[in-house]
């Protein structure tokens, strides 16, 4: 009996190890903040910590602690986020790539188009950004990406509570982008309903806003005017880059708990723990 258990066991070890090697496939920036930095633990796309943000202990593993519990005033660019600078590998004209993170949103702290993750010139108002993904309130989220005329943009509603975490994923393949949102407290992936279309048409080439880094943490230009930027209060982790779609269900499996890149060699460690019961405030 206990061979048979050990079998089992190994057989879930290969399982894991190959998921993951999966995952890995075009897999092209990790920051997972457990250096204590913002650096990219597999390629060259380093980030800066920006007006003291810092990483905390989440119990597994860093998390990035984003302390903004009050918005800084208009033109004042005092609140903490992490800024990547551009790169060709960070620059997906084609239309085809995909984003994955955690976010842990604090009471108040989800403020309007506050982003988690984004790149480009404005982070709405116009046809002025790469990818955003964004707060819009204590339960909202806006999406999207512009190509030539257009700001691609999608609402969905009811999609994440503050004070506790959830993981976020942006699928683009290149005719259309999908949001997913999983709840650690209920576990249910889904792609939720949006009035602009959840799944989102795209029509490539889209802007990609060489110009522009990544932003974690804040978004620019809120309501299209210059310095009214808005901070998140939340801590993110786990925040991944690739340079193609991923599949339904390489979503659910990142939202199970799922780590890839430099931390891979953490998952037999991980196969019957959730996020839920690893990345604790």
């Amino acid at each position: 009996m206990k061979h048979i258990g050990l079998l089992f066991i190994l057989a879930l070890m290969v399982f894991a190890t190959n998921s993951y090697a999966e995952l890995a496939d075009g897999l092209i920036s990790v920051w997972n903040f457990d250096d204590g930095s913002a650096n990219d633990s597999i390629g060259s796309n380093d980030g800066a910590f920006m007006n003291g943000a810092s990483t905390v202990d989440a119990e597994f593993g860093m998390a990035l602690n984003l302390d903004n519990p009050e918005n800084p005033a208009t033109g004042e660019n005092t609140g903490q986020y992490v800024e990547v600078p551009s790169s060709a590998s960070l620059e997906q004209e084609d239309g085809v790539f995909s984003v994955s993170l955690w976010a842990y949103v604090r009471t108040g702290g989800g403020r309007d188009h506050a982003a988690m993750f984004w790149k480009g010139e404005k982070v709405g108002w116009g046809a002025l950004f790469m990818v955003r993904m964004c707060t819009t309130n204590a339960t909202n989220m806006t999406w999207g990406s512009c190509w030539e005329g257009t700001e691609g943009w999608f609402a969905t509603d009811n999609v994440y509570a503050e004070e506790e975490w959830v993981h976020l994923a942006y699928v683009a393949d290149g005719t259309e982008a999908k949001a997913y949102v999983t709840s650690s407290v209920t576990g249910d992936t889904v792609i939720p309903t949006s009035a602009q279309e959840n799944p989102k048409p795209i029509t490539p080439p889209l802007f990609t806003f060489a110009d522009h880094p990544v932003e974690i943490g804040v978004g620019r230009q809120v309501g299209g005017n210059l310095g009214n930027d808005n901070w998140l209060d939340a801590m993110i982790d786990e925040v991944y880059f690739w340079d193609r779609a991923l599949s339904e269900d390489e979503v659910r499996d990142l939202a199970g708990g799922a780590l890839v890149g430099a931390v891979s060699v953490e998952a037999q460690g991980k196969l019957a723990t959730t996020w839920a019961h690893i990345k604790k405030p």
